[in-house]
């Protein structure tokens, strides 16, 4: 996982709501807080800002780019990161 601050690239051909059904699937999993803010465009935002006891929030940004879809993890540091990173793999 890179430095706080830095962000994770990936994309899959899968579409956005089977990628999000699988995340969401990891997330629950491991018992670990989401929330999620669909874009009119397609794609949307995946977040534990705000859950209780989060203090090291992350941003998992979903872009419909086509036929693939752009991932682009944003966490304020690398240990919150590296669960959300192992669901994100887990799922393109």
């Amino acid at each position: 996982m890179p430095a706080a601050g830095d962000a994770v690239a990936r994309s899959t051909a899968k579409p956005a709501n089977q990628f999000a059904a699988c995340f969401v699937a990891a997330q629950d999993q491991a018992a670990q807080p989401w929330s999620f803010v669909p874009r009119d465009s397609g794609g949307g935002t995946f977040s534990n800002l705000g859950a209780k006891g989060v203090t090291s929030p992350y941003f998992l940004r979903i872009a419909d780019r086509g036929s693939r879809r752009e991932i682009r993890l944003e966490a304020t540091n690398a240990a919150s990161g590296a669960s959300v990173l192992r669901a994100v793999d887990r799922c393109v």
